[in-house]
């Protein structure tokens, strides 16, 4: 969140505004009644709090799962009374913790749990491939579809991957298996045929099929053409959701991670989080935005849309919803306004701008906030376009309020940063390739080297005071926030030195700008800037305890750092000696 925007901002609805007051009434009486007795004070620690004004302390204290004091070891212990107690960090790094603002955590465990997950850190053979996707179906016999994730164009530049290779692995079984992006799959003929996909079937809206030289599918759905095969996929049943969400948050404690906003969700995901809030088992803030089609299964979230409140508990809540106007490089179906590399392509809207732009301004008139899937340059110059006809409609400062945010932002215009400064909107930076990568090696032949030195241009952005967030999109990227933290700073692969290859040495930015938009800038995104995102007086006490001080090490090492202890609500919630990354 850039400081100057933030200043006029109006909250869009009573409940954030109660937050903003609650939180000003605890700082006022923790500056006004310091005879209050603290339940635990932390010293001997190098506390970077993320705040502008007090950027650093030594000491701070909780009461009631909030931080009550934070400054020096003489000013905070003033706190103490008989039954507090003392904790001495050793001179320990602490920060606030990591608030992802673009993820899909509840989906990439139920791949775990539920589906067949295929490894993203490393490059299968094709005979590795076949032998887990056919262990994966003689496991689950009963199983009437088998779904996966995640296959990359790596593993089959020798042998192409299609139905007619997915046949001779389950041949009498349906089965869908997303890409790496997960904006492309690969059916078997089983499944194209369930789902009646023929020669003559015309291509959707937003996607295609591809297709073999006689114009039969050949297994390869690209986009919107997902879903021609997924809507006759069963749907996950509420007792998987819910053992999901019991699973992951714990796991991404290990990152560090205590603030998440949901990038997709129905009524299921709904009830599970919220009666894992209810029971006392959901250790993290999350906000949540709602397909209004299901993306997969193409049924509608219409009732959910206007019945979100009822879902809403102390730490989960639905703030917007969530919608589609391009979909990625790889094949050409992110919208652009340069053309791609050697063609007259501009790419392939998911929905038609005129209709996106109609949407945004029916949320938007409904209080609701939109985040939309939107890649490329033009994608964001619609989404900016609906807004602008949102305010003229509904008032300037209420949408302005309504932090309508671009999602991933891999290629932004510098001729809209004004137009984003004044929607108020959040520009959010995801998936974390803006570094040198086989991934981004693949955008190569479709924009060109020095189109390609363009992508993420987060600092640029962040320069030019427009309020900025960090998503890692999990599980199409890695959801560890050093790592990505590491290599916005570098924009070079993970440990690399000075004279490894960089991806848009212009866009890098300094530490605490990116430590500011992974804490503030992700609360900010989720409305809720005054509850979390810093270490101040009267906000939950959400923070990490790492092993090293990020800003007295060498930036390629920053990737290492463990995350020891994450503490939610002044709660320890994960303690570990190890590195943990996924």
């Amino acid at each position: 969140m850039s400081s100057k925007s933030a200043s006029f901002v109006v909250l869009p609805s009573t409940r954030q505004f109660m937050w903003g007051f609650f939180a000003a009434c605890l700082l006022y009486g923790a500056v006004a009644a310091q005879t209050n007795e603290a339940d635990t004070i932390f010293v001997n620690a190098r506390v970077y709090t993320v705040e502008k004004r007090q950027p650093w302390a030594d000491a701070f204290a909780l009461s009631n799962g909030r931080f009550s004091a934070v400054g020096s070891r003489a000013e905070v212990e003033k706190l103490k009374g008989k039954d507090t107690k003392i904790i001495d960090l050793g001179g320990r790094f602490v920060m606030p913790g990591f608030n992802d603002a673009h993820s899909h955590p509840l989906r990439s465990q139920l791949f775990i749990d539920v589906d067949l997950e295929l490894p993203v850190d490393r490059v299968l053979s094709v005979e590795e491939f076949s032998e887990r996707v056919k262990a994966f179906a003689d496991a689950n016999p009963d199983r009437e579809w088998l779904i996966g994730a995640a296959f990359t164009y790596a593993t089959f530049a020798d042998t192409p991957i299609n139905a007619a290779l997915m046949d001779t692995i389950i041949p009498d079984r349906p089965i869908i298996i997303e890409d790496e992006t997960g904006h492309v799959s690969v059916a078997n003929s089983k499944a194209l045929e369930l789902a009646g996909i023929t020669k003559d079937t015309p291509d959707p809206v937003g996607g295609y099929f591809g297709r073999n030289e006689d114009g039969t599918p050949n297994g390869l759905l690209y986009e919107t053409a997902m879903q021609e095969v997924f809507r006759f996929s069963p749907n996950y049943t509420l007792e998987q959701v819910t053992a999901a969400g019991a699973a992951v948050f714990p796991r991404m404690h290990a990152l560090g991670i205590t603030g998440v906003k949901l990038a997709q969700g129905d009524h299921i995901w709904a009830e599970a989080l919220q009666t894992l809030d209810r029971r006392g088992a959901l250790d993290a803030q999350l906000s949540m935005v709602i397909y209004e089609v299901d993306f997969y299964r193409q049924y509608s979230n219409a009732e959910l849309i206007r019945n979100h409140k009822l879902y809403e508990s102390d730490n989960f809540r639905i703030d917007g919803v969530k919608l589609f106007i391009d979909g990625v490089v790889f094949g050409q179906t992110m919208l652009v306004k340069e053309a791609y590399l050697g063609t007259d392509n501009y790419g392939l809207p998911a929905t038609p701008p005129d209709v996106l732009r109609d949407k945004i301004v029916k949320y938007n008139g409904m209080g609701l906030h939109v985040m939309v899937h939107s890649t490329g340059d033009r994608g964001g110059e619609i989404v900016l376009e609906g807004t602008e006809m949102a305010m003229a409609e509904h008032g300037v400062e209420a949408v302005r309020a309504l932090r309508n945010q671009i999602a991933h932002s891999m290629i932004v215009d510098p001729a809209d940063y004004d137009r984003m400064k004044y929607a108020n909107v959040v520009v959010e930076f995801s998936p974390a390739h803006w570094y040198p990568s086989p991934i981004t090696n693949a955008a190569l032949d479709d924009l060109g080297p020095e189109r390609l030195q363009d992508v993420w241009p987060f600092g640029l952005v962040q320069r030019a005071d427009i309020n900025v967030a960090i998503g890692s999109d999990y599980k199409d990227s890695k959801a560890d926030p050093l790592l990505n933290t590491e290599t916005l700073v570098t924009r070079r692969a993970p440990g690399a030195g000075e004279d490894d290859p960089i991806l848009g040495a212009d866009s890098a930015a300094d530490l605490d700008d990116v430590l500011y938009a992974y804490t503030m800038g992700g609360a900010y995104a989720m409305f809720m800037e005054d509850e979390i995102g810093s270490i101040r007086p009267g906000k939950r006490a959400n923070f990490i305890v790492l092993d090293r001080n990020l800003f007295e090490i060498p930036r390629n090492e920053i990737h290492k750092a463990i995350v020891r202890e994450t503490w939610f609500e002044g709660r320890k919630v994960y303690e570990g000696t190890k590195k943990v990354s996924f």
